[in-house]
């Protein structure tokens, strides 16, 4: 016999109406009621000492992990209801906090004689794993990110902007082709076509100046307007200057009018006379200019003259200024460069150390191109850049070599031709001629 574990009266433990478990001891009670009024309330946990060793079911790994049961509020137990069977009555409590100590097998489920079973709790190993794979995973998806926002992977660089759509490139028109290199005789057509359009300037200056210059080629225009200048013009001086542009265009009137000017009542107007009709070669001014050599103040002048005849009157006058120790350095060099147009080569040395003299330069150059002296040519080619020297250096370089090739020096006169300044125009086109046309329109001064 045994007492009722709720109501205490005697129960014989084989005819009990009901059963439990007490303490790890089957007990009986004296009735259902009290056997559930005693399931109703928690029965207390027994002294350690009393606590049989954990059993222990193992799981071979093989086997899934079996799934968490749900979630109970925290704090109430649950509580398996009375069932007509016989046996242990198990209360599950959950946890709260997780075991500090390892357990002896990760895939093991405890049920403990106090009637309690465990929650299942993930193993400790294998959590931290599957939490180190997740941070591994974390780290190398950001080194990637950051791979491939620097670049590494094609993707944005983090120092530009992304490439820009790359339009289709079109292939560039073909260059036009290159303007053919002027000819000299291309040269001289533009030339004309300049002096041409200056005979009708409203300057009768700038008329005279380029029918002076487009006469030398024989130009009938020019020709007819200088003859109606000469015609018109009042000055005697003037005039010899308008008769020489035409003689030297090859027509007579211009020639006529210079020796009938050799018996003018003015010795200014003979001497010009003379000295026009010796540039021109014509020797019917020779007995004018031979006259004033006599004349100390005249003498040089006239010889000067008479050396484009290479008189031999002219030249002893000349000598004899460069051996007059009385004369002066520039009447020397005067007669040095005189004597140089004469053709006498005795006088080139003296003539190239005029090369270095200010304003002896150019006259000593000229001398020397008449000489044929490869010497004068850079001068000469430097004095093409200097309008009012133009034409000179143009007839000089043409002297110097007949056949020279005018193409090199044509660039700067042809761009001269678009001047704004008309006077300019008409001396960059009389060098034009004088270099690129027929090498008789550079006989002449």
């Amino acid at each position: 016999m045994s007492a009722c574990p709720t109501c205490g009266r005697p129960v014989d433990s084989l005819r009990a109406p009901a059963v439990g478990v007490r303490d790890g001891v089957v007990v009986g009670f004296c009735s259902k009621e009290c056997a559930a009024a005693l399931d109703s309330k928690p029965i207390p946990a027994p002294p350690a000492e009393k606590l049989q060793p954990t059993k222990t079911i193992k799981r071979p790994r093989t086997e899934p992990p079996h799934p968490p049961p749900k979630t109970p509020p925290k704090g109430v137990p649950i509580t398996l209801p009375p069932t007509t069977e016989s046996g242990p009555v198990i209360e599950v409590i959950r946890e709260t906090t997780r075991p500090s100590k390892k357990r002896e097998d990760d895939s093991a489920i405890q049920i403990a004689d106090t009637g309690t079973v465990d929650d299942y709790v993930a193993p400790e190993g294998r959590g931290k794993a599957w939490l180190i794979g997740i941070l591994i995973v974390v780290v190398v998806g950001g080194i990637a990110g950051a791979a491939y926002f620097l670049g590494a992977f094609g993707g944005r660089d983090a120092k530009s902007e992304p490439a820009p759509v790359q339009k289709p490139v079109v292939a560039p028109p073909p260059a036009p082709d290159a303007p053919p290199a002027v000819t000299g005789a291309v040269a001289v057509d533009k030339a004309k076509a300049v002096l041409a359009k200056n005979l009708k300037s409203d300057s009768p200056r700038v008329q005279r100046v380029a029918a002076s210059a487009l006469a030398r080629t024989g130009d009938g225009d020019a020709i007819g307007q200088l003859v109606t200048q000469l015609a018109k013009e009042t000055s005697d001086i003037a005039k010899l200057e308008i008769a020489y542009a035409l003689a030297r265009g090859g027509d007579k009137r211009g020639s006529d009018a210079l020796v009938a000017a050799l018996q003018a009542p003015r010795r200014d107007v003979r001497l010009e006379a003379a000295r026009r009709l010796a540039l021109l070669g014509d020797k019917r001014g020779v007995p004018v200019l031979t006259e004033y050599l006599d004349v100390s103040q005249l003498r040089l002048g006239a010889a000067e003259q008479l050396a484009y005849l290479a008189d031999p009157a002219g030249l002893k006058a000349l000598d004899a200024v460069r051996a007059d120790p009385k004369a002066t350095h520039d009447e020397q060099a005067r007669a040095t460069i005189a004597l140089g147009i004469a053709g006498r080569r005795d006088v080139i040395p003296a003539l190239e150390k005029l090369l270095t003299e200010k304003g002896n330069d150019a006259f000593a150059a000229a001398a020397l191109a008449d000489l044929h002296d490869a010497a004068a040519r850079p001068l000469l080619e430097a004095e093409l850049k200097r309008p009012t020297r133009r034409a000179e250096a143009a007839r000089a370089l043409r002297r110097l070599d007949p056949s020279l090739d005018p193409g090199p020096l044509l660039p700067p006169l042809l761009a001269a031709l678009e001047s704004a300044k008309d006077t300019e125009q008409v001396e960059a086109a009389e060098a034009v001629l004088l270099l690129a046309g027929p090498a008789t329109w550079a006989t002449h001064p």
